[in-house]
């Protein structure tokens, strides 16, 4: 490369930085002036729905800009966009957080990716306006985890693509101008072939819009409207999605890149438990001292900012690993990692926080009890957590099995040197596993595997230069979870459920005689 392209690529990236620097920068005061100034955002998050000004104001700032791919106007080309835009918005509202996520992760980036050209010219160019949202349909009433036994179908008619089912759990629901649906193809004889396929459905449109049988009242983000969908469209060929792939790679794709995104909702999510826990800590006293003064209180205090420095090195993982042009379809491990690791990581630090808080923070217009609610379905869609410990696991056992060593240790040492050594993880590795593990002990590896991710990319993250302080509550607090785990894996006991139920007062036959 020549001195003169090198300095003009130097430029060209200096600019692109400037304006992505002045995007957050504009989204994060729009966010604060309506959140904090035009509305009571605790009385907002406790009562379902968005007020109407707070959407508009918002979306007139264009957040979903961040996933636009460059040529339509976007920032979407770089995935540090993307981060620091969830991180504003879910520092403020986890709902507002999660629906960005919706749109950009499950919506803008397949249909830039793998829809026919001049389709996704006309439907991105609407949303980078800030005039359209778009979901994504999977989850069936009866196919949750078992989603690719999905009864949704398609089928050709004509010129155009049959699509029948019942979808639910989908985020939007009744709001979103778009949809991305998921169906099997259709045989001759009205069976369901293996495979899947995405389709674009437009709500202004007639023949493809979407009915809204019923809305549920989901427990936590209230900001969002969930439900139960019907459907039942026509769609032009052209709005089948086509990556040159099956649908099942264009589906892990995908999914990978929206756990990918996890850390920057999380990274948002935990600043706030973060500064919401210093503060009460050190305004809140007991017998005439500060609660932060109190030693089981700096324990709590540090493992929320040890989780934060873990989702931060996780977001600095994804920005440099996970642009919308590559490929995450074999990517399983980091974006299961990612996704477990930051979703227990929330849950966790807002259990803390209503700790911390104590009676007060259990309401839904208190931050604390909020947090709680709003975290807990962050470790159940897109996969649920138990599933994604048991895969990223299973991957660590095979490559165990293939290399003929049960030592655990050795094949964690090998692949997640930094971690280890970040987390002083001695002899406690030295773990025999048998040749095939039970389930329990296969999630168990995962969530070693998962921790050791994330310790590596913390480790990365200090040698340019993080808060030592952050590292080392972020060593600390994995490295504890670590440890439990590999007690578990040693020790191995038998958990069985009983095979009678309880009644009432079972325990009345045991007393002492004349009780």
């Amino acid at each position: 490369m020549t001195a003169t392209a090198d300095r003009v690529l130097t430029t060209s990236a200096s600019a692109r930085d400037s304006a992505i620097a002045d995007f957050l920068a504009n989204l994060d005061e729009t966010v604060n002036r309506v959140m904090r100034g035009r509305v009571d955002a605790d009385f907002m998050e406790s009562n379902r729905g968005l007020p109407p000004f707070v959407l508009r104001d918002i979306m007139a700032a264009k957040p979903l800009s961040a996933f636009i791919p460059d040529q339509y106007g976007g920032f979407g080309d770089s995935p540090v966009a993307i981060q620091g835009m969830l991180d504003v918005m879910s520092y403020q509202s986890m709902s507002l957080g999660l629906m960005m996520g919706i749109n950009g992760a499950l919506f803008i980036q397949p249909v830039a990716k793998y829809a026919d050209e001049q389709v996704g010219r006309r439907v991105l160019k609407r949303m980078a306006a800030g005039h359209a949202m778009g979901g994504l349909m999977i989850t069936e009433p009866d196919f949750g985890t078992d989603a690719l036994s999905m009864q949704t179908a398609w089928r050709q008619d004509g010129q155009s693509y049959t699509i029948q089912g019942t979808k639910h759990w989908a985020g939007l629901t009744g709001w979103a101008d778009y949809w991305l649906v998921m169906a099997r193809p259709m045989n001759e004889d009205g069976g369901l072939s293996q495979g899947v396929d995405l389709f674009i459905c437009e709500q202004d449109h007639a023949d493809q819009r979407i009915e809204v049988i019923s809305r549920y009242p989901n427990l936590g983000l209230y900001g969002l409207p969930y439900g139960r969908n019907k459907v039942d469209v026509r769609v032009p060929l052209d709005h089948r999605l086509d990556g040159g792939r099956g649908g099942l790679r264009m589906m892990l794709d995908m999914l990978h890149h929206s756990r990918m995104q996890f850390p920057g909702m999380a990274i948002g999510f935990l600043r706030r438990i973060a500064d919401e826990a210093v503060r009460h800590t050190r305004e809140r006293t007991v017998s005439g001292s500060p609660l932060i003064g109190y030693d089981q209180v700096q324990a709590r205090v540090a493992r929320i900012q040890g989780r934060l420095a873990l989702v931060s090195a996780l977001s600095l993982y994804a920005a440099e690993h996970a642009a919308a042009d590559v490929d995450l379809s074999r990517a399983a491990v980091a974006s299961n990692a990612a996704k477990t690791v930051c979703s227990d990581y929330m849950h966790d630090a807002a259990q803390s926080l209503l700790q911390l808080v104590g009676a007060r923070g259990y309401a839904t217009d208190h931050i604390a009890g909020r947090s709680v609610v709003d975290a807990r379905p962050f470790q159940i869609f897109e996969g649920s957590n138990d599933v994604l410990y048991a895969q990223i696991g299973a991957k660590t056992t095979d490559q165990m099995r293939k290399r003929g060593t049960s030592d655990l240790g050795a094949q964690l040492r090998a692949d997640y040197p930094e971690g280890v050594d970040l987390a002083k993880l001695g002899a406690e590795l030295d773990v025999s596993l048998p040749d095939r593990p039970s389930q329990r002990r296969i999630v168990d590896v995962g969530f070693i595997v998962s921790r050791l991710h994330a310790l590596g990319a913390l480790a990365e993250l200090a040698t340019r230069g993080f808060p030592p302080d952050h590292v080392a509550a972020g060593a600390a607090t994995a490295g504890e979870e670590i440890r439990g785990r590999l007690t578990a894996l040693r020790d191995d006991l038998a958990l069985r459920p009983a095979e009678a139920q309880l009644g009432v007062a079972s325990w009345m036959p045991y007393l002492k005689p004349g009780v």
